[in-house]
């Protein structure tokens, strides 16, 4: 038994380093990792702008495709 408590004893000074870097790693995640507020924000200015773009896109595409057959009756 004595031998198994001087192995855990051994062990503990890597244990609290290895906790305390992972301690870091969770602040830094918490400081700087986005919250479902933000992605949900985030999702919907971005189907805003997709659906902006997609309008642009046809108003153009057709702008071009009238002028073009315009262009070759007239």
């Amino acid at each position: 038994m004595e031998k198994r408590i001087e192995a855990l004893e051994k062990a503990v000074p890597d244990i609290r380093e290895r906790l305390a870097g992972i301690e870091a790693t969770v602040q830094s995640i918490e400081t700087h990792g986005a919250t479902k507020s933000d992605l949900s924000k985030l999702e919907s200015t971005m189907v805003k702008w997709y659906v902006a773009t997609s309008f642009t896109m046809v108003g153009l595409t057709a702008g071009i495709a009238f002028t073009a057959a315009r262009m070759i009756a007239g």
